[in-house]
């Protein structure tokens, strides 16, 4: 199997800057993630009760672990539906080849 070669992607957190390095073939979630962190950041930054720079960081990564959880949860919610479904069809496959 051939290597997934790796690209870097420049992360900048307050006055800090980080080149990570990360598969070619995700660079651009990583990228795309940035943006809408940075982005999120500045909402709660601004807006509400006008956070300062830790404070927004800490509730944006709070948030993103949140959603995390909640697309686990949809996503075994969503295997248990195929696995009950694909029982069925097996059920009923071996019904009708059993006639």
């Amino acid at each position: 199997m051939k290597p997934n070669p790796d690209t870097a992607v420049f992360i900048r957190l307050l006055d800090r800057g980080f080149n990570l390095s990360v598969p070619a073939d995700q660079e651009k979630y990583y990228r795309d993630g940035y943006e809408v962190f940075m982005h999120r950041v500045e909402e709660h930054k601004t807006k509400g009760k006008g956070y300062d720079d830790i404070e927004a960081i800490a509730l944006t990564s709070i948030e993103c672990m949140v959603a995390l959880q909640r697309s686990q949860d949809r996503l075994e919610s969503l295997i248990a539906a195929l696995e009950e479904k694909v029982d069925d069809l097996d059920s009923a496959l071996t019904k009708a080849l059993e006639k």
